[in-house]
């Protein structure tokens, strides 16, 4: 049974390269067309690689229409462009008098809706990658910071379980809360099994030897382009605006000697991994249907016309215009929805 398990989930760093590559091309757009056709391909995903025992599971919907109802009545209200007039307030209202347009509706739309995108592709990520996957991903030289924040990242739906728990058992004793006062019952338990799994986890991680590690120091010369590292990152990123690319080729070498030392210093830690990932034609597939995208969009490819990429309903509202070619490379990012993820 653990090992089919494992079987289903696909290599943390492909997940990490798709939701990368979905938001980035949610934000390289202003066509809602587009944006909608990236919203759908991550629902296909979380659809078809969603864990059983996801730990963000929101009403994704609901969600969905409060943020598409306050971007469009704060842009309508606040914004008077457009020639397209659909109600005027007086001119005496303070920052509300004005036309309010359709076209200032139109963009507020869409900004909820590429806002809208983003939360998905990113619960999307939370929702397919266990939480524990994301310790692999840590360097070697955080490898004790790494599993704090795993602890932490786990305790929250841990809670969350516990505390349905709570209100199961006290419902079916009959207990309705209606009040803050009636919330005692429910808090105390809570509190009380949240410092049990405390202890229980502080053991378990003294029994494995957490923490009995001998106290080392870096040597001198680490420490010396550790402070080198950091002066050119910071000397960069100030000349950067002063100096243009020179100060931005000088904050390049010092995050890349920030790397060097971390990755060099990461191979003293004897640090071992239970479950080794590998790279299988799945991930192949997948890293595909992200690359893929990018590849066709971000170049200036002289056969593809970039300017459907960019809509404005201003100054009168338009049906945003829409390129095939471009559409099925977004459409690709669904792709890994039709995956046979059984392995």
């Amino acid at each position: 049974m653990q090992t089919e398990r494992i079987d289903k989930r696909a290599d943390v760093r492909v997940w990490v390269l798709w939701a990368f590559a979905a938001a980035l091309l949610t934000t390289l757009t202003r066509n809602p067309l587009y944006i909608f056709i990236i919203l759908l391909a991550a629902r296909v995903v979380a659809l078809r690689w969603q864990l059983a025992d996801a730990p963000l599971k929101l009403p994704l919907w609901r969600l969905g229409l409060v943020i598409l109802i306050f971007s469009t009545l704060f842009n309508l209200l606040f914004v008077h462009l457009g020639q397209t007039v659909l109600l005027a307030l007086p001119q005496g209202w303070p920052l509300l008098g004005g036309p309010l347009t359709l076209e200032a509706a139109v963009y507020g739309a869409t900004n909820g809706l590429m806002l809208l995108t983003l939360l998905l592709v990113f619960m999307t990520f939370s929702n397919v990658v266990p939480a524990s996957d994301l310790i692999y991903l840590t360097p070697r030289l955080f490898h004790s910071l790494g599993l704090v924040l795993l602890i932490a990242l786990t305790y929250v739906p841990e809670t969350r379980r516990h505390w349905q728990q709570i209100r199961d058992a006290q419902a079916i004793r009959g207990h309705a809360p209606r009040g803050w006062r009636d919330l005692r019952p429910l808090l105390l338990p809570l509190l009380l099994g949240g410092l049990e799994r405390a202890m229980t986890l502080a053991e378990a991680m003294v029994a494995r030897g957490y923490g009995a590690t001998a106290e080392t120091r870096q040597p001198l010369l680490a420490q010396l382009i550790l402070l080198l590292g950091l002066g050119a990152t910071l000397g960069g990123w100030l000349l950067g605006y002063w100096l243009g690319w020179p100060g931005w080729v000088l904050l390049g070498s010092g995050v890349l000697t920030l790397l060097l030392l971390i990755w060099t210093l990461g191979k003293r830690n004897p640090a071992r991994r239970y479950e080794e990932r590998r790279w299988g034609w799945r991930e192949g597939v997948l890293a595909a249907t992200a690359v893929f995208p990018l590849l066709c969009l971000l170049p200036p490819w002289p056969l593809l016309d970039r300017s459907s990429l960019y809509y404005t309903p201003y100054p009168q509202v338009s049906l945003p215009p829409f390129d095939p070619v471009i559409g099925l490379a977004l459409a690709l990012l669904a792709g890994s929805g039709l995956i046979n993820h059984e392995g």
